[in-house]
């Protein structure tokens, strides 16, 4: 299963049209999975989660795009003001700069990695606004991989894999179908390399461990059975190009091939951005 690597714009480009200009990333929300839909955009990725008895939203976006997920819950026939729960997967400004208005207009309560919980206090440069519109939040939960996030028939366990961020966190949950058939469905929470290139883990302050925590967690999660893979960034995955193929009888989502390519690139990925560092030390 092929993975798409190729980004004709960089992330700064890309976060620049998405608050400059929103409506020329827009995309229509569609269905990934049972009860699990996706209302981001065409660079980055959220998820709405209908457990019967409330959503659950995973990454808010950036602030200048809210409306647009706002415009797709309802779009699928939701109410954006049944969002219990707002999950960050991690505090990167085009995931959680969209955070205040979501859980101010909703009420939600939100849960983060508590290793990323710094960047809101201590080093707000890390969540690389670029001096777009921000909104200060604080979490009502940090997560605890022992313990499930349930809402009705909804039990979403998380566990922290660190790198792309110090909190970075990943998402695994079953959904079930009308028939009884049941889908494991996983979404990693940051697998983007650039942050840990040399100039960035010194910019940071992070120890050198994190690449190897980064490439521990990923060879961790790359023996798991994930029959619909989440893109954090819908390219990582080639998602938009498969919409066009969804039908009653066909979900292109399902295909566990997907998240053992995935994970297996970035392990090599991460290993070979590892041999060619030029730092030392721990």
């Amino acid at each position: 299963m092929a993975i798409s690597q190729k980004n004709p714009m960089t992330p700064i480009e890309y976060l620049r049209q998405g608050c400059e200009c929103p409506w020329e990333v827009a995309v229509e929300p569609f269905k990934v999975a049972p009860q699990v839909y996706y209302v981001g955009n065409s660079w980055v990725g959220a998820y709405l989660i209908d457990s019967g008895e409330g959503l659950i939203l995973i990454d808010a976006t950036m602030h200048n795009q809210v409306y647009l997920v706002l415009e797709s819950i309802r779009k699928l026939g939701f109410d954006p003001q049944d969002i219990k729960l707002l999950l960050l997967s991690h505090a990167h400004y085009d995931h959680c700069g969209g955070v205040r208005p979501i859980i101010e207009y909703t009420g939600a309560k939100l849960y983060m990695g508590k290793e990323d919980a710094y960047f809101l206090t201590e080093r707000p440069d890390l969540i690389y606004t670029e001096g777009y519109a921000f909104g200060s939040f604080q979490p009502d939960y940090y997560y605890d991989d022992v313990t499930a996030i349930s809402l009705g028939n909804i039990s979403i366990h998380t566990m922290h894999t660190p790198g792309h961020t110090p909190g970075t966190t990943s998402f695994f949950f079953a959904v079930q179908d009308k028939s009884g058939n049941t889908y494991r469905c996983g979404l990693h929470g940051g697998i983007g390399l650039n942050t840990l290139t040399d100039e960035l883990m010194q910019e940071s302050g992070w120890p050198l461990s994190m690449r190897e925590e980064f490439l521990n967690s990923l060879e961790k999660l790359s023996g798991m059975e994930i029959d619909i893979t989440l893109g954090s960034h819908p390219a990582q995955v080639n998602m938009l190009e498969k919409v066009e193929k969804i039908s009653e009888t066909c979900n292109p989502f399902l295909d566990r091939a997907v998240w053992t390519t995935l994970l297996q690139q970035r392990i090599l990925a991460i290993k070979e951005l590892i041999m060619a560092s030029n730092l030392s030390g721990c």
